[in-house]
């Protein structure tokens, strides 16, 4: 073991439901699953904290992606490293989006993103609407792909201009707050109101629809981008993350990717990146409740061993990425017994 190694945690939407929390009453706070996080709220009371809140970027920089802050992230091409695509060329001069199969709900003036994965399609279901799709717009410079039921991808034969926003934001959330800005905007609204028609008189929706089935009536754009760079400079071994993006992120750079049900003492030498993503989708279903009992399980099921081993010198040091910033745990700081412990739902960084 090198003389110093960092076990790095990404913990996305940790505080997604801080200012909610801190303003529960001690009765309201009994409605939910009691609150036990000893181990995090020593390493948040305790450790170093440097303010940061776009999540993206700081992970990026972590990972040596530096060119891409303030920018779309290449979301799109890093996740199709990860999966199964044979029969693809993916060349560097490809430019990849997301093209997501979702369900839109007129409401008012607008329109709510309600549905992505609830949609529940079949891999047939999703291969007759590309199908329809790609033969409609046949004489466009780009090609729909689906890889997974619920993940399609664009393949454009050169870079567009287009500021978009990530799917986990939108979901049931107005459109109009997130449509895609640039250059490019303007064709792609048009392409995306077409292909709303198409997929409205679409046998797959009305057989779905005829069962009382969400239909897959739109699809939403995000991203978008080319390969990244060869990345040399990171300081990790390995990543480890049931996460397709950060998969391909870590065959990217060359890390070794596992999966979070390999996690154990033994395979957490050098430096190691795991991501622990599981709090944000219970954000965007605004489920509190939900929320605490999976925070509880991350605590009992990682930081208790993770604390293990740096209380017991086989790490250096914790560095956790949150939502708000940067927390650094060493041992030695875990020491500052003076520092008064607050509980999770004082911690407001806002």
């Amino acid at each position: 073991m090198p003389d110093e190694s960092t076990l790095t945690l990404f913990i996305p939407d940790l505080f997604g439901f801080q200012s909610t929390l801190s303003q529960l009453s001690s009765e309201e706070l009994t409605q939910l699953p009691e609150i036990n996080l000893p181990i995090l709220e020593k390493w948040l009371s305790r450790g170093l904290f440097e303010a940061n809140t776009d999540q993206d970027d700081l992970v990026f920089s972590e990972l040596g992606l530096d060119d891409y802050k303030n920018k779309d992230k290449p979301f799109a091409a890093l996740s199709l490293l990860a999966e199964n695509c044979d029969g693809i060329e993916l060349n560097k001069q490809s430019f990849w989006l997301r093209a997501d199969p979702v369900n839109l709900q007129a409401d008012g003036d607008t329109a709510l993103l309600v549905a992505h994965e609830e949609l529940s399609l079949s891999q047939d279901e999703a291969d007759k609407l590309v199908e329809l799709i790609n033969e409609h717009f046949v004489d466009e410079p780009w090609q729909l792909y689906s890889f997974a039921p619920h993940r399609w991808y664009l393949c454009l034969a050169k870079e567009v201009n287009l500021k978009t926003t990530a799917l986990e934001k939108v979901l049931g959330e107005d459109i109009n707050q997130h449509r895609s800005t640039g250059d490019d905007s303007d064709y792609w609204l048009k392409i995306t109101n077409e292909l709303q028609m198409l997929l409205h008189g679409s046998n797959v929706n009305f057989e779905r629809d005829s069962r009382n089935q969400l239909t897959a009536n739109s699809i939403w754009l995000w991203g978008g981008g080319l390969f990244p760079e060869n990345n040399l400079n990171s300081n990790y071994d390995k990543i480890i993350t049931n996460n397709l993006v950060f998969s391909g992120i870590g065959y990217h750079c060359g890390f070794d990717v596992l999966s979070l049900d390999n996690v154990s003492g033994n395979i957490l030498k050098n430096n190691s990146f795991i991501v622990l993503d599981m709090l944000s989708k219970y954000v965007q279903r605004r489920d509190l409740y939900t929320f605490v009992s999976t925070l509880n399980e991350i605590e009992n099921t990682y930081l208790t061993l993770f604390n293990d081993l740096l209380i017991n010198g086989k790490i250096t040091k914790i560095k956790i990425l949150t939502d708000k910033g940067i927390f650094i745990v060493s041992k030695k700081r875990l020491r500052r017994w003076w520092k008064r412990t607050k509980h999770f739902s004082g911690f407001n960084y806002a």
